[in-house]
C-alpha cells in the first residue's frame, strides 16, 4: 500500500514539474491592436538601485505573425519605443542605457510573437521618486495602459 501511495505521489510531482511554470498573472493589460495585447506582469523597484524593472508578455491572438519591430516599437534586435509615464508629475521615463545600449530584452527577430502564442520581455528604467505608486505604460502607436502599480 505504501509503495502504491509513494508511486502516485512521485507521478503527481513529475506531472507538476513537467507542466512548467505558470504564466505570471498580469497586474495591468491593454490592447495594442485587435488581437494583440500587452500584459504587464511586473513593475518593481530593484533593491539597492534606482531602477524599476518592467516585465511584460505580448499575447498574439491573431492568425498571423506579429512583431514589435513591425509595430514600430523595436528594431530587429532590441526595444526602442516603450516608455513609462508619470501622469501626475508630467514625467516620461525612457529605458535605461549602458554604453549606448538599451537595457532591455535582446532578440534577432524584431520581437516576433507567433500566432496563438505569448512572449515575455523585460526593460529597465530610472525609478520614479518615492511616493509614485502608479505609472502608465506607453507603447508608441497605442493608447497608454493606465494605473500600472509600482512595487517597492
Amino acid at each position: 500500500m505504501r509503495s502504491v501511495l509513494f508511486a502516485l505521489l512521485v507521478s503527481a510531482s513529475v506531472a507538476i514539474l513537467d507542466a512548467g511554470p505558470a504564466a505570471a498573472q498580469p497586474i495591468a493589460s491593454g490592447e495594442l491592436e485587435p488581437g494583440v495585447r500587452v500584459e504587464v506582469t511586473r513593475l518593481q523597484k530593484l533593491p539597492g538601485a534606482e531602477i524599476v524593472e518592467l516585465r511584460f508578455d505580448l499575447v498574439n491572438e491573431t492568425g498571423k505573425l506579429w512583431s514589435l519591430e513591425k509595430f514600430g516599437a523595436a528594431t530587429a534586435y532590441f526595444i526602442t519605443d516603450i516608455e513609462l509615464l508619470d501622469l501626475v508629475n508630467g514625467v516620461s521615463y525612457r529605458q535605461g542605457t549602458s554604453g549606448g545600449d538599451g537595457l532591455s530584452s535582446r532578440f534577432k527577430d524584431g520581437g516576433a510573437v507567433q500566432p496563438g502564442e505569448r512572449r515575455s520581455f523585460w526593460m529597465w528604467f530610472k525609478a520614479p521618486p518615492a511616493g509614485v505608486d502608479r505609472l502608465a505604460l506607453f507603447v508608441r502607436g497605442a493608447p497608454p495602459i493606465l494605473g500600472v502599480p509600482v512595487s517597492r
